[in-house]
């Protein structure tokens, strides 16, 4: 169950945050925009970590922090450059391939996965085929934005799988301070160093609202994947997804085709069928 409730959980802190996230990304760039959401998170996280006290680390709770964190950082850049440069509609459900990528790692390393729960997760993957598929009498579609989305999906994954060795090695409060603090000293400091970290303005509600939804999705998940598994949290999670396009149709006015339904709705019943049969 807990399980389910933190991959509901992140899917809904995700949804929003990437639906903000895009707006942010175009009124002042995807770098800035990020580097401002590592920081906001980064002033949450730490002083929660503390109060926990020092971890107990050991070389692999070290070693699978450093390699989500790194992931983390990469799919997080990928996506909001994805966002600023095609529809959340498009973008969003493409990402979310990172919640089936993450489930097979998972059962490659011995998470057993029941056969109508396979099947779900090639329901999750003719869904986002379709959602990606253009009409033949549509506008091309953004090339580099379908590239990055999908690069965002695979380093995502290596983040969600790792996310869970880590959180148990190191505790969910430290691993989220040294997830927002590598996209600090990976983004945000070079920004400022060269001058080109300027204040977000009227972006500022903002990137600070995806700062405190992506850290606590984070949370959510990794606490959920750490006591029942990758696979339940990790696939639910995909839901996102549906929450970011859905909010692009609504308030940005963008209009998916009927293959694109049928594709969100595909995606809908397999993680349905996954999360029922793993649960």
């Amino acid at each position: 169950m807990i399980g389910v409730i933190g991959g509901t959980i992140a899917a809904v802190l995700w949804g929003t945050s990437g639906f903000v996230a895009a707006r942010s990304a175009r009124a002042i760039g995807s770098l800035v925009a990020l580097a401002w959401v590592y920081i906001v998170g980064l002033a949450v996280a730490l002083p929660v970590a503390l109060s926990t006290g020092a971890p107990e680390v050991d070389g692999a709770g070290a070693a699978w922090a450093i390699v989500t964190a790194a992931a983390a950082v990469a799919s997080l850049f990928l996506m909001y450059a994805a966002l600023e440069r095609g529809p959340v509609v498009l973008v969003m459900p493409l990402t979310a391939a990172q919640g089936g990528l993450a489930a097979l790692l998972a059962v490659g390393t011995g998470e057993q996965l029941h056969w109508l729960a396979a099947a779900g997760l090639v329901a999750v993957g003719l869904g986002l085929a379709a959602v990606i598929r253009a009409p033949a009498d549509a506008a091309p579609r953004p090339a580099a934005a379908i590239v990055l989305a999908l690069l965002s999906a695979a380093t995502a994954a290596a983040a969600l799988f790792g996310s869970a060795e880590a959180g148990g090695a190191i505790g969910t409060p430290w691993l989220l301070v040294v997830l927002r603090a590598t996209g600090v000293v990976a983004l945000a400091l070079p920004l400022a160093a060269s001058g080109r970290l300027h204040a977000p303005g009227r972006a500022g509600p903002l990137v600070v609202y995806s700062g405190l939804a992506d850290a606590g999705a984070f949370a959510a998940y990794i606490i959920a994947a750490s006591r029942d598994g990758v696979v339940v949290p990790a696939v639910l999670a995909t839901q996102y997804a549906t929450i970011a396009a859905v909010l692009g149709i609504l308030a940005l006015g963008e209009r998916p085709t009927r293959p694109q339904l049928a594709g969100v709705g595909a995606i809908l019943i397999g993680v349905a069928v996954v999360t029922a049969v793993q649960a």
